[in-house]
């Protein structure tokens, strides 16, 4: 060993290449940190597309669905002609939420409903409104909209049940739309639903939903087995022909946020009746879809 140590020339080139090795790992480093960010913003729209097709999944099985005797058995469900005999507090329309004989409905590319968005609707964004009777019973409860029901019928009420009700189930209606609470704040998925008052509540189910798409699947000729003959638009007259009914939806969520620099979204194609969405820097995007037969299509009006 050379006793004498290091020389000049040796030290600069030692200190040259660490340098140069931890200019590589910085670069690396850097690159891999960008490159994780990018795909943690990917996987969070698509979390964000699962989590709110998911709640909309858990109400459109159970659309429709009646207790004994069907929604549309059930004394006090009127519609929008009628006098309003049960008032709800934010009601969508006279009768809105009363309407069990209408179990699917919704609006295309618009949000013109009597109760007024949260924030600003989502321009174009589709609106799905689905009615239906619980699952679980329920005890009589002050304030709740309810239906008591028999092998004989059934009546909507509010306190107290209909005299020889053997079943009590809450009536469950809900609006999902998409908005913005403000201009500049990201969409989100939202949902108007029937609570206790009896009122309709608005509440945010998935933050980052761009666009909500519905088609209904209609059975136009009521051959057996049911099944879907067109997917049209919630607007298609064919919706409200006597004789069709809506045996399944297709839904669309697109999700998208703010992602970091080096992300692009890659272009969309078009869907539903929606035009292309570009690509567009610095954001992470994420389209799902998914069609759900409707379980009690069978006992729809």
């Amino acid at each position: 060993m050379n006793g004498r140590g290091f020389t000049l020339v040796q030290m600069m080139i030692s200190l040259s290449l660490a340098a140069l090795l931890l200019g590589a790992f910085v670069t690396v480093h850097g690159r891999t940190r960008q490159a994780t960010a990018r795909m943690e913003s990917l996987v969070a729209v698509q979390d964000a597309a699962v989590q709110a097709m998911a709640y909309v999944a858990e109400d459109l099985r159970q659309a429709g669905y009646g207790g004994l005797g069907g929604g549309a058995s059930i004394d006090g469900v009127t519609g929008p002609g009628d006098p309003v005999v049960i008032p709800v507090a934010g009601d969508c329309g006279p009768n809105f939420a009363v309407a069990l004989d209408r179990p699917v409905g919704g609006r295309n590319g618009v949000y013109d409903l009597a109760c007024p968005p949260r924030g600003v609707a989502g321009p174009g964004a589709d609106v799905l409104v689905l009615r239906r009777l619980a699952g679980r019973l329920s005890l009589p409860e002050a304030g709740r909209l309810q239906a008591g029901q028999s092998l004989d019928g059934g009546a909507l009420f509010i306190g107290s049940p209909p005299t020889g009700a053997v079943e009590v189930r809450d009536v469950v209606t809900s609006v999902y739309y998409v908005a913005r609470a403000s201009a500049e704040s990201p969409p989100s998925l939202r949902r108007k639903t029937l609570v206790k008052g009896p009122r309709m509540l608005d509440e945010e189910i998935a933050p980052g939903v761009a666009d909500f798409q519905i088609q209904f699947g209609v059975d136009l000729d009521g051959t057996v087995p049911r099944g879907a003959d067109a997917y049209v638009h919630p607007d298609d007259p064919r919706v409200r022909q006597s004789g069709v009914r809506v045996v399944a939806v297709r839904v669309w969520l697109l999700t998208e946020e703010l992602a970091p620099p080096g992300t692009v979204a890659p272009v969309v194609a078009a869907y539903a009746d929606r035009p292309a969405w570009p690509s567009s820097a610095r954001r992470s995007r994420h389209l799902l879809v998914r069609t759900f037969h409707l379980p009690n299509s069978d006992t729809l009006p």
